[in-house]
């Protein structure tokens, strides 16, 4: 009899039944099915933890796989182990963030269940790897003992009850080959129940500016040290790019600064904190309006070593290392760091032979270029200096032929305003620029600077600096401080009122002086029948140096031969006056910028080193 028939004589019996035999027959199968449902249901959760695995940058998220009961209620307590496996689904999550930001790390978040603490209170946080694993695929007993086993460990603090762990896996061209089969978490002599576990682009070092302390860690692992303003960060070679290229670029520091306002600097008290890091100092004034600053390890002699604070240590709430995902065959996209190291930062360490761009960390869309040599800044900028303020050529593009012989500036700034008018009236000219000029255009459009419209450009605000390496250090500082005002200017409109008050409310002589020495140097050439040019290098000539030398500096133009023929009456009177109505202004200034940036004259930056 075949299958079919015997299924045809099973329903015709069941058909002939009385109905009281029907219900029960039915009530039967229901149950018989029902027994099987819940059977196969609570086998596919007996491993299920009420953890979940994030994903950095998504919403997804998906159940990870208990190892163990203290993994399926993400709770360990004294001396219990949590073990967590990844399915095939979460290891692809390793592989997609490694490609996407070029390193991954998992971060947990523990809390304490207990408020109190004794010394004997740790955790342990590490990953399952196949050698934790039997043939069958059974978990190793006693695998927490492995002697090789790199682990993030430290106390639990009476001072935050729960805290972040970042553990950064290593760099590998085959990232596959290194992603962990779990994680584990242990207690000792202490209640945690685990939050949260996410796949994320690496980050190390501590921050404790908000509720929750973050500590990230290296492939190497580490001790978690609850008060400490020191830092480890030998393992992030093993993490980052150690060179600049176009295909690779080193991680920033990011320091964070305490928001304590007693900690804070003030007009009457300066409060730097000293971070020592491969044996170089760093200096990072405290102010009222900043949060943090950056410095790019490019910048440092020796960034992947032992970072200690000792001096106002108290400031620092925090120091992390992290990518900067600037990689590209063309540099477009500039370097954010503090002013305060670009003059310093060495020409080995850029991203091209010819130029280097940054990006002023506390102010978006203000960029500074350092070049090569005052050959290549003038394939730059040269022509839109005679655009923009050259008196007599305003408003001209002139031929490479005019150019020929010509000098621009030792030093450049521009609005986006100015150098947008400069790119449209080519455009509408058809005038053909060069290849520097085209890529200044692109990393304008890049960086936010300018919009594209049709064939035109549309200013958004922000501008540019440029030195040269060509230029000595002490002429470099002062430069860049003297572009770097200006900058402010350019986007602030309620510092460039304040500074045509100063202007127009200064002593009329000094005033004139100023005038007539900008008509008797032929190298700076500037229009002075532009006000708004005349107020913004008034500003920047005395905002350059520091308060104490601005009297100095005048009376020291004032004694020049060209100045003293150019204006001899005027130059005499600064001279008897010692430059007074320019300390006065700058007094004025200086108390403006300090109380809203925190910066004063002769520097415009946060860090020193």
């Amino acid at each position: 009899m075949s299958l079919k028939e015997k299924l045809q004589k099973v329903l015709f019996a069941i058909k002939k039944m009385p109905a009281v035999k029907k219900r029960f027959f039915a009530l039967i199968s229901a149950f018989i099915v029902l027994n099987i449902v819940f059977i196969i249901l609570l086998f596919s959760v007996r491993h299920r933890s009420v953890l979940c695995l994030e994903e950095y940058g998504s919403n997804l998220t998906s159940r990870l796989y208990a190892l163990n009961a203290p993994a399926k209620k993400a709770f360990v307590k004294e001396y219990e182990t949590a073990d967590f496996k990844f399915n095939e689904e979460q290891k692809a999550i390793f592989f997609k963030i490694y490609n996407d930001f070029e390193t991954v790390a998992l971060t947990v978040r523990l809390e304490a269940v207990d408020s109190d603490f004794s010394e004997d209170s740790k955790f342990q946080f590490g990953y399952l790897t196949s050698e934790d694993f039997s043939s069958k695929g059974n978990l190793k007993e006693n695998f927490l003992y492995n002697s090789r086993r790199i682990l993030v460990q430290g106390k639990m603090s009476q001072a935050s009850k729960s805290l972040d762990l970042s553990f950064a896996l290593q760099k590998n061209d085959d990232i596959k080959k290194i992603i962990p089969e779990g994680f584990f978490v242990s207690a000792s002599d202490c209640k945690l129940r685990i939050l949260a576990a996410c796949v994320v682009p690496a980050v190390l070092g501590y921050d404790c500016s908000s509720e929750v302390p973050f500590y990230g860690f290296a492939c190497n692992g580490g001790i978690v040290q609850p008060g400490s303003k020191s830092f480890d960060f030998s393992g992030a070679s093993m993490i980052f790019p150690v060179a600049n290229s176009t295909k690779n670029t080193m991680p920033e520091f990011v320091v964070k600064l305490s928001e304590d306002p007693s900690l804070k600097a003030s007009k009457e008290r300066s409060v730097r904190a000293e971070i020592i890091l491969g044996g170089e100092k760093f200096y990072v004034n405290n102010v009222a309006l900043a949060s943090e600053v950056r410095i790019p390890s490019a910048a440092m002699k020796a960034p992947f070593s032992r970072m200690d604070a000792s001096n106002n240590s108290e400031c620092l709430s925090g120091v992390l290392m992290r990518s900067t995902y600037l990689a590209s065959p063309q540099v477009l996209v500039p370097i954010k760091t503090d002013p305060g190291l670009i003059v310093k930062y060495k020409s080995s360490a850029w991203r091209t032979l010819d130029y280097e761009i940054f990006e002023w960390d506390r102010f978006s869309k203000i960029l500074f270029f350092d070049t090569r040599n005052y050959d290549v800044q003038d394939k730059f900028f040269r022509r839109m200096a005679f655009f923009v303020e050259k008196q007599g050529f305003k408003g001209r593009l002139l031929s490479n032929e005019e150019l020929e012989g010509k000098h621009g500036y030792n030093a450049h700034d521009y609005s986006a305003d100015s150098m947008a008018e400069f790119f449209n009236k080519a455009s509408d000219l058809g005038f053909v620029l060069n290849y520097e000029e085209e890529l200044l255009k692109l990393i304008l459009i890049k960086n936010g600077l300018f919009e594209e419209d049709g064939e035109h450009v549309r200013s958004l605000g922000g501008g540019i600096v440029s030195i040269s390496q060509e230029s000595a250090e002490w002429l470099r500082t002062t430069l860049l401080a003297h572009e770097g005002w200006h900058t402010i200017f350019f986007r602030d409109e309620e510092f460039r009122n304040f500074v045509s008050a100063v202007y127009y409310t200064m002593d009329a002589d000094s005033r004139q002086f100023l005038t007539d020495y900008f008509k008797s140097q032929p190298s700076l050439g500037y229009d002075v029948n532009d006000e708004y040019l005349m107020h913004n290098e008034f500003m920047a000539y005395i905002m350059q140096q520091k308060l104490s030398d601005v009297g100095n500096y005048f009376v020291h133009l004032a004694e020049r031969g060209s100045v003293m023929r150019a204006t001899p009456v005027l130059a005499a009177y600064i001279r008897e006056t010692k430059g007074r109505a320019f300390e006065d202004a700058a007094l004025a200034m200086n108390d403006y910028v300090y109380d809203k940036y925190g910066i004063i004259c002769g520097n415009i930056a946060l860090v020193a080193r």
